[in-house]
């Protein structure tokens, strides 16, 4: 409305609205131009109630177009209901108690105030009945209106003798004459454009807002005699088109009050804080902020304090697969409203239509409300119509469920929605992977999530059986099937006591759970012949097939052999031992008794089911045969303690023996072979010289000679394999003890000379390596790690293919061999990823080689030199012993001219080995290797002991020392 009193000078010539933006009006007066840009205000229903019709009304004149998103989805310029009032209609407020559904609406008079209500009998679709009409004071001109009490209207306007001087009025709703009022005249300085009423939780009387153009924002308080206040509030950063607020609930003593407001230009604020700069529609909450973004997203923003220093990210976060906070709109949706205490968003699109939405956060809000509430019905049905999944009903509480199975099954009572539960169970906690909640939080493994469903199957079942309703049967089958494993022989004994026709729709729900072989196997399993004769025909199999096979086992005379084919069959190797060794105990007739012996024996052996043979004929007669089939087969997978252990466990003493022998316990061996009645004189000779060719067989010499020496007369033997051994005073020893001198004369000294002069060999040809390495590495740390790096690397040309015809003399096309052409092969490799792959891959396995091989001036060569050394060292390490060994025999024999000639060489070498230790390993450079492309790069850095990066290096070896040296001998 248009008032020529409202343009200075008083006079108003023409309207006209904007050619590009629609919402913009130019005014202009013979003193005056005035452009006036407008704003849609919605007028929706606010208040949290389960009851809210989450209602909305449009003007249109005089009429009002009212209609509840709550039971309709009706787009303007239509709506469910339509009001015809006498007068056009200047401002609409809904009430900020009971449920929010009734109205107020303010007459172009600006003085008459018709209120509506919408009571319970609404609640279906009723149309709004007008319940009475208030006359404001003649003195007021009312422009806008809010109904925060039933027995209290608040209205913003101006009087007539004050010009433009806004006054904030309270009118008692109980004098229908608008007299009973108290006023509050605001500042001048500040110009009021809204009037909000929003709710203000645990509280009768809602939260008045008065917002002025500069961002200021008050607060009307209107106390139990009507009296009408007016204080500050907040200070928005910039004036706002749409402003409500919430209240924060505190421990202390005062609630935060968090103002919310946006401006044209599409910033969102809260106080003082920039929540967004891409808002361009918003609604708020008692628990979401609720806003549509530019990017064409709406996000659902938990309220509470850190609305005061959050900031919403522009950028989508494409990444997060189940972010609830977020969800993609139509480009250009504008919220009209979201349901209170709903689930639901109605969103006006830029084609003018109406479509509501239910988000997830909403819908998983009204799940954890009802779950909070033990309303588990609801909460069950709210996860099945908007495909939530069902394991939150748990996860989200899942202690005081696990206690509360009796109340869920009462309130849910539906076998197809227990079904669908118990059905969709997973060992997995769904509250920290998929539905954490809008507020990050650390994610705390709860115990026993592994067995969740197995759990819970097990926990609900008794109370499902408790009903006795034979409705939740299917339900009972469910949880069976679904523990981890799925234990099907136990749901299959619940048909027995079903009636027929029961158990045929049991079984048919069963056989739908699970594969109808699966079930055969397992009523087969409960030896139930008649059970999987049923099972079988219900499946596609061959009639001839199993009916020959049950026909089988059901002409069988012995239980327990009928039980030990059905395990055999179904792969239970240990029942069907069982079953087979009773069917073998119970046999009455000897030909019946060695013919199961004989099945029990191969079956045992086939499926290596000895120990179990060895516990189930436990003081039986057949005990030490079982025994002796252990052994056997311990014996050809060459377990020869474990074999010499069962056969003499059996009784098999001989076979024991030569179990020991293999395993070179030639002390056990001859131990049993020695007692009286297993064997004679020369069974244990035998014996022995078997168990010395085993030692000397595997370099144990000493032992080997020592059975020999005291089990047989074969002195040389004996002697010869202490010298083999290097054993010299042992072998000096016992040639005298057995009064065998000329053993000395004929074996020992020329075994030592012989030993002396390998020995001498060796350790010269340790020194010659050595010493060549050594050179080596000096002449590679000469050389820098540069030029180490731009040699041999793969596919490098080779000079000794120049000029090669491969062709045949039938082409005429070009040699590819030479060292230009290879080359641009190289360089092209480099330039396509494929190519370089294939590079590396081809050859991979060739570096890996020349690493180990060391080529001479490669990459490689430093490190190979240094490991090389250091294994030469552990040699050197070794023969410490050796030398010191045969130092003492070459003394003894008054060789001391060659004693001193091994001490010296060796000593020599021992001295080069610590003299170069430092140098060889303290001093390692950086290692290379070949990356991807098989270009080489250096090693990456490694943490070490003390906590700092550094290039790894070869480790040091244990290095020899000079303990093993003779100081008599002269060198």
């Amino acid at each position: 409305e248009l008032r020529a009193s409202a343009m200075p000078g008083g006079s108003l010539l023409r309207a006209v609205w904007d050619g590009e933006d629609p919402m913009r009006l130019h005014i202009a007066g013979s003193r005056a131009y005035i452009s006036v840009r407008l704003h849609a205000a919605p007028d929706v229903a606010h208040v949290a109630s389960e009851q809210s019709n989450a209602a909305a009304v449009v003007v249109d004149g005089a009429q009002l177009l009212y209609t509840p998103f709550r039971w309709a989805n009706v787009p303007p310029p239509m709506a469910l209901h339509t009001v015809d009032v006498d007068m056009p209609i200047a401002h609409v407020a809904f009430a900020g108690f009971g449920h929010g559904n009734d109205f107020a609406v303010l007459l172009a008079d600006r003085r008459t105030v018709v209120l509506y209500e919408c009571g319970a009998e609404a609640l279906q679709g009723n149309c709004p009945v007008e319940s009475g009409r208030v006359r404001l004071d003649a003195d007021i001109i009312a422009h806008q209106i809010a109904w925060p009490r039933r027995d209290a209207l608040v209205c913003l306007g101006t009087k007539h003798e004050a010009g433009d001087q806004q006054i904030v009025t309270a009118v008692d709703l109980g004098d229908s004459s608008g007299s009973s009022s108290s006023s509050h005249v605001l500042d001048g300085s500040t110009r009021v454009v809204r009037l909000v009423a929003t709710e203000r939780p645990n509280s009768t009387s809602p939260l008045l807002l008065l917002a002025a153009a500069d961002g200021l924002v008050l607060e009307a308080t209107v106390d139990e005699a009507g009296a009408i206040d007016v204080i500050p509030l907040t200070q928005l950063p910039a004036g706002c088109v749409e402003v409500d607020a919430a209240v924060i609930e505190s421990e202390a003593e005062t609630d935060t009050v968090i103002v919310v407001g946006r401006t044209e230009r599409n910033q969102l604020f809260a106080n003082g804080n920039l929540l967004s700069s891409v808002c361009s529609s918003s609604y708020l909450r008692r628990d979401f902020l609720v806003l549509t973004t530019t990017t064409h997203f709406v996000r659902f923003v938990p309220v509470d304090a850190d609305l005061l220093t959050l900031t919403v990210p522009e950028e989508e976060d494409e990444t997060l697969k189940y972010d609830e906070t977020r969800r993609r709109v139509e480009r250009g949706s504008a919220i009209v409203l979201a349901s209170p205490l709903g689930d639901s968003v109605v969103f006006q699109m830029p084609r003018g239509n109406i479509e509501t939405v239910r988000p997830r956060a909403l819908v998983l809000a009204a799940v954890r409300r009802a779950l909070d509430a033990r309303k588990y019905r609801e909460a069950l049905i709210n996860c099945r119509v908007n495909r939530i999944d069902m394991n939150v009903i748990f996860d989200h509480a899942a202690d005081s469920l696990m206690a509360d199975w009796e109340e869920f099954v009462a309130q849910v009572n539906d076998p197809d929605l227990l079904n669908l539960f118990i059905s969709g169970l997973r060992n997995e906690d769904v509250t920290m992977s998929m539905y954490a909640g809008p507020k990050a939080r650390v994610a705390v493994a709860r115990p026993g999530v592994e067995q969740k469903t197995t759990n819970i199957c097990r926990a609900i079942r008794p109370v499902l059986q408790a009903t006795g309703d034979s409705r939740f049967m299917p339900t009972v089958l469910t949880t069976f099937m679904c523990e981890t494993p799925a234990d099907i022989p136990a749901a299959l004994q619940m048909l027995a006591p079903l009636s027929t026709d029961e158990r045929d729709s049991a079984l048919t729900y069963l056989l739908f759970l699970s594969h109808v072989d699966t079930v055969y196997k397992a009523a087969l399993g409960l030896y139930d012949l008649p059970l999987a004769l049923l099972v079988a025909q219900r499946s596609q199999r061959d009639p001839r097939e199993y009916l020959a096979e049950l026909g089988g086992l059901n002409a069988l005379s012995s239980e327990e052999y009928r039980r030990f084919k059905i395990d055999a069959q179904l792969g239970r190797a240990e029942l069907a031992v069982e079953h087979l060794c009773a069917a073998y105990m119970e046999a009455n007739e000897a030909s019946r008794e060695e013919e199961l012996w004989a099945e029990f024996t191969e079956y045992v052996d086939a499926q290596e089911m000895h120990r179990n043979a060895i516990r189930l004929l436990s003081g039986h007669r057949r005990f030490a045969d079982a025994c002796i089939l252990l052994g056997e087969r311990q014996a050809s997978k060459r377990e020869w303690s474990q074999a010499a252990a069962s056969f003499l466990l059996g009784g098999a003493h001989t076979k024991a023996v030569d179990a020991f022998v293999q395993a070179k316990e030639w002390r056990a061996a001859l131990a049993i072979a020695s007692e009286p009645g297993v064997g004679s004189a020369q069974t244990v000779h035998d014996t022995a010289v078997s168990a010395s060719a085993v030692l000397a067989e595997h370099h144990l010499f000493l032992d080997a000679a020592t059975v020999l020496l005291e089990y047989t007369e074969r002195d040389e033997d004996a002697v010869a394999l202490l010298v083999r051994g290097a054993h010299w005073a042992e072998a000096v020893r016992s040639s005298l003890l057995r009064q065998r001198a000329d053993l000395v004369e004929t074996t020992v000294r020329p075994g030592l000379l012989e030993a002396q002069a390998a020995l001498l060999e060796d350790i010269r040809e340790i020194s010659s390596m050595f010493n060549a390495k050594l050179e080596r590495l000096r002449e590679v740390r000469a050389t820098p790690l540069e030029v180490l790096a731009a040699t041999g690397q793969p596919g490098e040309a080779d000079d000794s293919l120049d000029n090669i015809d491969v062709m045949s003399d039938t082409t005429s096309m070009a040699s590819q061999f030479s060292t230009f052409s290879a080359t641009i092969t190289n360089a092209s490799s480099r330039m396509t990823g494929s190519t370089a792959r294939r590079l590396s891959k081809k050859n991979r396995r060739k570096e890996e080689r020349r690493k180990v091989r060391g080529k001479k001036g490669s990459i490689y060569e430093e490190a190979y030199l240094v490991d090389s050394l250091a294994k030469l060292i552990d040699r050197v390490r070794v023969h410490q012993s050796a030398v010191r060994d045969m130092n003492w025999a070459l003394i003894k024999f008054s060789w001391l001219k060659a004693a001193a000639e091994l001490q010296s060489l060796f000593a020599g070498l021992v001295e080069t080995v610590l003299e170069c230790e430092k140098f060889v390993f303290d001093e390692q450079r950086m290692q290379m290797r070949l990356d991807a492309n098989g270009i080489p790069e250096p090693v990456p850095l490694e943490v070490n002991d003390q906590g700092l990066a550094s290039q790894p290096k070869l480790p040091k070896p244990v290095l020899p020392t000079f303990a093993w040296k003779i100081d008599a001998i002269c060198e």
